[in-house]
């Protein structure tokens, strides 16, 4: 399936939205501003992905969801470890003290981080096309970026699935931190969900 421009326009302001929700939240949770940007939604085939990190052994840190039976998709949004880490401090600032002790406390602030965005943007879809999306807990993983693409592309099926990919740029007065966003969804469903919403 190939997005018409005004599929991809839809596609994209769906994802704005969802993305603004996330700074509503971030903003609520720490009190500071933020600022979040969406990249267009652009269309890729597995090749593409996993032919532009293959050689890159530098490891990131992603979480990657997958739906109900509902309405199945994957989820995939990696940061660098850098950035993850960078982001982390960041937002754990305020709560510095009540995080002592806590385990592994960056992997645990960047999974809700790509909790909010991921069911941010899914809520905002769910929203549009009056349907319900409901996402199970996120795994998440460190690793090679190939390694994390190539799970979430374990029940990617070529005859029915699209891939639709986006960068998020995260950013407050002195951090700018950038994030992939990778959603594997049905493109016949895609395809019925755009038609009807253009009746």
């Amino acid at each position: 399936m190939t997005l018409s421009m005004r599929d991809r326009e839809m596609l994209d302001s769906l994802v704005r939205e969802g993305v603004k929700r996330t700074t509503d939240r971030l903003e609520k949770m720490t009190g500071a501003k933020w600022g979040i940007v969406s990249a267009s939604v652009k269309e890729m085939l597995p090749v593409q992905l996993l032919r532009g990190h293959y050689k890159s052994y530098d490891d990131c840190l992603g979480a990657y969801f997958h739906s109900s039976a509902l309405v199945p998709l994957e989820f995939l949004i990696t940061f660098s470890t850098h950035g993850a880490n960078e982001l982390a401090k960041a937002i754990l600032e305020p709560f510095r003290e009540r995080m002592k002790g806590v385990s592994d406390p960056i992997a645990l602030t960047i999974g809700e981080v790509a909790n909010f965005l991921a069911q941010s943007v899914l809520s905002a879809i769910a929203d549009r096309f009056n349907f319900m999306i409901i996402p199970k807990s996120p795994d998440v993983l460190i690793g090679r970026k190939v390694e994390l693409l190539s799970k979430a592309l374990s029940q990617y099926d070529g005859r029915e699935d699209m891939i639709m990919l986006s960068q998020v740029d995260i950013f407050s007065e002195k951090l700018a931190v950038e994030c992939g966003m990778l959603i594997i969804v049905n493109a016949a469903m895609v395809n019925k969900l755009l038609r009807t919403a253009g009746k």
